[in-house]
Formats: structure tokens, sequence, C-alpha cells
């Protein structure tokens, strides 16, 4: 887990997108990188470049082993630089960012005059997607984003490594809670201890949430909310790794012992997890692991009324690494990473967020992290 090691890694998912480009005869890629969490994945897939705000384009040719990097702000391309795996003079700022990128795909299309687009479709402004297909005329364009997708799916050692230490630090998290939970301090500010521990570790955003009482939906707590003896928190933690590698998790706190309702529920919840994990295998697809998870609260006398969130989604360097944040039919292959978290949800908006993340295995799927049932309820010192 070395920065140099992720350059040999990164070279080897150049090949296997530049296999991709060959078939499709793409004598160039354009790939769109956006300043935010879920829109930055796929140009940090080839670049290990980060963003806070704006949009980015990396450019990549069929044979060239290294994408430039087109960057609309002189200080995002100065911190590209000092965390890249290209060469730091490929990592531009150029007056005119669009128009030095479609530059640089044309040259590398010459021949063909074929150029595949990565996130075009879904990234750029109107006014941006004008002034790139203006720049293109005469190329043929091609939206590769889903076959992009599908390659960055399927994870390296490298990347499963990356994404069990984030297992081992979110789990972490939930143990600094704890350890600052007290009656009468504020949520705000113990959720604030929780991500100064996180992005100690290296990890640069993400989001702490909770729900109060038997409800799914988590949402950042009001700022003056106080933690009260008779609270039960369904406290979630959505975090990016050191390595810009996202997982989701969660448990259950509480300053008194469960009440039956709620220790039935969250047992439903766990069952639901091990009921669907075991059909996290090659060949099944998300909508098979969505019916497990309803069947198993039907099988114990829950009312089922619906869903509160998508029982699953492929999940690395985004949210979700496409096609979407719910595609039923996604056919699940070895080496996808899932985030687990049964949707399901009973009349009167019943239910738990019980949230945690899976390698897909030929023998189904195995958590990614320490966080075991054992570890959904949490004890706090009053």
């Amino acid at each position: 887990m070395t920065h140099e090691y992720l350059k040999k890694e990164v070279a080897q998912r150049i090949k296997r997108i530049q296999a991709m480009m060959k078939g499709k005869d793409l004598g160039s890629l354009i790939i769109v990188g956006a300043g935010a969490p879920d829109m930055i994945g796929a140009l940090r897939y080839v670049t290990n470049a980060h963003l806070w705000s704006g949009r980015a384009f990396a450019v990549l040719g069929q044979a060239d082993p290294e994408p430039w990097l087109e960057i609309w702000s002189s200080y995002q391309a100065v911190w590209s630089r000092n965390e890249t795996t290209t060469s730091p003079d490929r990592v531009e700022c150029p007056e005119k960012v669009i128009e030095r990128t479609s530059q640089l795909a044309k040259g590398y299309a010459e021949n063909s005059k074929r150029i595949g687009l990565v996130n075009v479709d879904r990234l750029l402004a109107v006014a941006e997607y004008r002034t790139m297909t203006k720049a293109l005329e005469g190329f043929t364009l091609d939206e590769v984003t889903d076959e992009f997708n599908h390659i960055r799916q399927i994870k390296s050692p490298f990347e499963i490594e990356a994404m069990l230490q984030n297992g081992f630090i979110l789990d972490a998290s939930m143990d600094v809670f704890r350890q600052n939970a007290r009656v009468g301090r504020r949520y705000w500010d113990v959720c604030a201890e929780v991500e100064g521990f996180v992005k100690a570790q290296g990890a640069f955003w993400g989001r702490t949430k909770l729900a109060l009482g038997l409800i799914p939906e988590t949402v950042p707590p009001p700022r003056d909310l106080v933690m009260q003896e008779d609270h039960i928190v369904n406290f979630e933690i959505v975090y990016e790794s050191p390595w810009g590698y996202w997982l989701e998790m969660t448990a259950l706190l509480s300053f008194r012992e469960l009440p039956d309702d709620a220790c039935r529920l969250l047992q439903a919840y766990l069952q639901a997890v091990d009921n669907s994990a075991a059909l996290a295998k090659p060949g099944n697809t998300l909508d098979m692991i969505s019916k497990a998870n309803d069947q198993t609260f039907l099988d114990l006398g829950y009312v089922v009324a619906g869903k509160h969130t998508p029982d699953c989604h492929t999940i690395g360097l985004d949210g979700y690494d496409g096609p979407s944040l719910w595609a039923p039919d996604t056919v699940l292959e070895a080496n996808m990473v899932l985030s687990f978290h049964p949707g399901t949800v009973m009349e009167g908006n019943l239910g738990l967020l019980v949230s945690d993340n899976f390698l897909v295995t030929p023998e189904g799927g195995v958590r990614l992290s320490p966080h075991n049932a054992h570890r959904y309820h949490m004890l706090l010192d009053k």
C-alpha cells in the first residue's frame, strides 16, 4: 500500500482500458471528473487526481501508457501533481480546458477518427457539452461509460486491500463515537470527533448521519440536538479511505438496553444481511439480493411496505461505480464490492439502516471489515 505500488496498479488498469479501446477502434478516450463525491472516481481510476470543485479531464491514447490531465484550477493542478500517478508535466491548467482536451484527443485519434467518452453525458453542463462537441467536429464520438465502469467494478488485490483497510477504520470510528457520547452532549460535537478520527487516517471527505428511533432515514443532526438517555441512535458513517475508496457502515447505539421491539427488528435486518450476502456470488443479480431481503422479513412475520433505499450497489472510488445507483439486472462478478444495506421497510416507516460492505466471491459475500453482528449494537455510558 504505497504510492509507488499504486503507480504500477494504475498502469495495469490503463492496459485493460486500452484493450477495450482497441476493441472499439477508439483512438483516444476523454474521461470527465468533477469535484464532488460520486463524480471523481472514473478520473481518479486512471490518474489518482482529486478535486474539490469544478471539472477536470483525462485524455488517454490507445497506445500511450500515460494519460494527460487537464484542470481548470491552478491550485487543484498543483494538488494533483502532488498525488497523481501520471507524470507531473502531463498535468496542465490551460486557459481553455475543453479546447486543450479536445486537441489532445484529436491528436491520438487522427487515424481512426473515433473518440470514446466517459461521463460526458453525466457530468458536463450544456454549454460545456456544446463547446466540446464543436471542438470535436469531424470525429465519431462513442459514449463508453458503461464499458469503463464495468472494468472498474472488478476490484484488484490492491483495491480490495484498500477497502479492507477502510473497513477497519470505519469500524474503529464506531468506538470513537461510543467513547465520546454522553447524555447532554451535542450529537454535532460527537460526530465531529468521529470525522476528525477518520480524517486523521488520511481521508479527504465524507459524512456522518443519524436517525433517532426505529426509522431508517439517517441525516446530519440538527446542530443543537443533545443526547438523551432514552435515545436509540442509528449512526451511519460514509467516508472515503486514505486511497479514495468509499465504504458505508452503521451501528445502533443506546444508553439503555434495547427494548424488545428494537432487538427483534435489528436481528431481522442482520438476518436479512446474512441471507442476501449468501447470494453475492458471480452470476446472481442485485434483484435476487433485494428479493431475499424482503423474504426474510416476510418469513419473520413483518408486513413489508416497500423500500427506503436500494438494497445494495457497487462501490469503490465513487459511492457507486455505475452503471447506476440501483440497476436490478446487474449481474454480479467475482471481486465486485457491494455496499449492503437491506432497504426493506415495514408499515409506518418502521425500519433501520444496517450497512456494511461485501466482496463478491464464488462462496458468497465476504465482509470487508471486522464490523460483525456483535458490533451492530453498542451500549453507551451515560
